[in-house]
């Protein structure tokens, strides 16, 4: 086994790891991704650093913490920091991204800088957000993405000139709510499946990867989804793919109990109980939308096979943060820190297909994926990196993962532009595969989660306050005190006491 020249990414966001066919999902439909698990490595027990999209975006792109490269939730990623991208274009790699990246906010481009088209220029953003300057870099520029179409989830200029093109007439057209008085982000997408930002998104990788054939210079290509993530929206022709009936219905289970529930966070459980034809919807509109990122890495493995590139190519899955979609009575993804918005799918297919072909059900942190990669590609880990390089472990069949996973939201951070909203506040999360505590720092010590995972997999009965697991509890806190100690920036390195 060689190691890969090419690199294809795909990546979703709010996408749960259960919401694959692969993954043991009785409705949804992803043939494609499907194909791609049964020749690859599939991570049964991935965890993402924090369940937001750009702090883990951020960390899953350099391999270190939230807290480390310092976007704890939102921000702007400083570019002193070393992503995947800049690693890549340093030893000759072009690097191209299409779709959401979100390294940099949102609202402030649109609200401030004017403008409906994502920047990855951080200079842009620097003064306001504080970042100090660098040196010129070229390879630094865009944080190491040579070629760059994005698309996020209101920057969506280059998507809707894209449109245009194609029908004027539709790219002027709203969305409506499914019901009236339902969720005001439940509704049916008003384009169809050929003229989405899904399909948009996966088209551009695809004439990226069959522009690149034949070259001399290898690839890299991020091609990442911003479905599912909410609004709940699919395109009529992908919805009526499914049986509304053949829908489970999230199980409530339980666990949020709302006096071990600080506020803003607690306010997101007596306001999220939908009616039970609001949650069969929900979970059909989310299924759908995953069903069209499917035909489109179905589009991207056709564009690899058909340009002879497919055995040269390295295929990545992942997601940034999964999603309750019904479970404990939630949506969407406040501040709780419960297995179905921390654990994501990922999947890693080496060229030659079966030659690294298992699932691991250890846990793995998205920290690790950067450093493996590498690993894979056969690229020494830059400095700072925190995250372990399972590559060598993976290629000899050795049992790999990690004894603990961390993960954390912030919600004490200046700012300096708009406003917070929503159930969003400082969590801390030490998991075990038999134990997760969860612990609200800037609320107080009667407030947290203890769940005993061996026998109450769902995180439906909250053991904190439980006498009976007093010794447990410590253990845990100390051992998150220990990961939080450990977690501590390595950079710079110590050299020398004088």
């Amino acid at each position: 086994m060689g190691t890969p020249r090419n690199l294809l990414w795909i990546m979703t966001d709010q996408h749960r790891a259960d919401c694959l066919g692969y993954m043991g999902h009785p409705a949804v439909q992803t043939p494609n991704l499907d194909r791609l698990a049964s020749a690859g490595v599939v991570f049964e027990n991935a965890f993402c650093q924090s369940p937001v999209c750009m702090a883990s975006r951020a960390s899953l792109f350099t391999g270190r913490y939230p807290a480390a490269v310092r976007v704890r939730g939102m921000g702007v990623l400083p570019p002193s920091e070393t992503t995947f991208p800049e690693v890549l274009r340093r030893r000759g790699f072009h690097t191209a991204a299409f779709g959401k990246v979100h390294f940099t906010p949102e609202q402030y481009t649109l609200q401030e800088l004017r403008s409906d088209v994502p920047s990855l220029d951080w200079r842009r953003y620097a003064k306001a957000a504080g970042i100090p300057p660098i040196p010129e870099d070229p390879f630094k520029e865009n944080y190491g993405f040579e070629t760059y179409v994005g698309c996020e989830d209101i920057l969506k200029g280059n998507f809707l000139a894209w449109l245009r093109e194609r029908n004027a007439a539709l790219a002027a057209r709203k969305p409506e709510r499914w019901q009236a008085d339902g969720p005001r982000d439940l509704f049916v997408s008003p384009y169809p499946s050929e003229l989405h930002s899904s399909t948009f998104i996966a088209a551009q990788a695809a004439d990226f990867i069959q522009a690149a054939a034949g070259g001399n210079v290898p690839w890299f290509t991020f091609c990442s989804f911003i479905a599912p993530h909410h609004p709940f929206e699919a395109p009529a022709d992908q919805i009526s793919r499914y049986d509304i009936k053949s829908i489970p219905l999230p199980l409530q289970k339980g666990g949020v109990e709302p006096a071990f529930i600080p506020s803003p966070g607690s306010t997101a459980i007596d306001d999220e109980r939908y009616p039970e034809e609001i949650r069969r919807r929900i979970v059909l509109h989310y299924l759908a939308s995953i069903s069209l990122i499917d035909d489109g890495v179905g589009r991207l493995v056709s564009a690899l096979e058909r340009s002879a590139q497919m055995e040269d190519t390295m295929i990545v899955f992942t997601s940034d943060h999964g999603e309750f979609l019904g479970n404990h009575g939630l949506f969407r993804k406040p501040s709780l820190h419960y297995d179905e918005t921390l654990r994501v799918p990922l999947l890693v297919r080496l060229p030659g297909g079966c030659a690294v072909r298992r699932r691991v059900r250890s846990l793995v942190e998205l920290t690790d994926v950067h450093p493996t990669l590498l690993g894979f590609l056969g690229i020494p880990v830059n400095d700072g990196v925190q995250g372990f390089d399972w590559s060598a472990g993976l290629r000899a069949g050795a049992n790999i993962g990690r004894e603990d996973i961390y993960a954390d939201m912030f919600d004490i951070m200046p700012q300096r532009f708009g406003k917070r909203s929503g159930p969003y506040m400082a969590v801390q999360t030490l998991r075990t595969e038999n134990w997760k505590l969860n612990i609200y720092p800037t609320a107080g010590s009667q407030y947290g989660q203890l769940f005993d995972l061996k026998n109450d997999p769902d995180e439906s009965k909250n053991r904190y306050a439980d006498k009976s697991c007093r010794k447990i509890r410590d253990e845990l806190l100390w051992r998150l005190a220990s990961r939080m100690f450990r977690n501590t920036d390595p950079l710079p390195f110590y050299l020398t006491q004088f």
